[in-house]
């Protein structure tokens, strides 16, 4: 891998693998704001993306489809949980008023 000191960009770098890209969307950008990428890379990753950071402030289709894929799981798992937590409050309750 050469220096990109006396070559041609021919594309965007990626905030999440760093690799270059034609086809990225802009974490702020309209695009960006409506999927929320940036409230989803904070919430999942351990970096921290804001609007005054001088790192790039774009990320490619791969990074953006993986990161929509930790957030359905994640999401799959937070309902599962309360789902859990609700069934065992309602056997509790059950349990108590059975023997009260």
């Amino acid at each position: 891998m050469g220096s990109l000191d006396r070559g041609v960009l021919t594309g965007f770098i990626c905030r999440l693998c760093s690799e270059m890209h034609r086809v990225v969307i802009h974490i702020y950008g309209e695009e960006g704001i409506r999927l929320c990428i940036s409230e989803k890379i904070n919430r999942y990753l351990s970096i921290n993306v804001s609007r005054s950071d001088p790192l790039p402030k774009t990320i490619c289709k791969n990074c953006l489809e993986r990161l929509e894929n930790q957030h359905r799981l994640v999401m799959r798992i937070e309902q599962a949980a309360n789902l859990l937590k609700g069934q065992r409050r309602a056997r509790f309750n059950n349990n108590y008023q059975l023997t009260s």
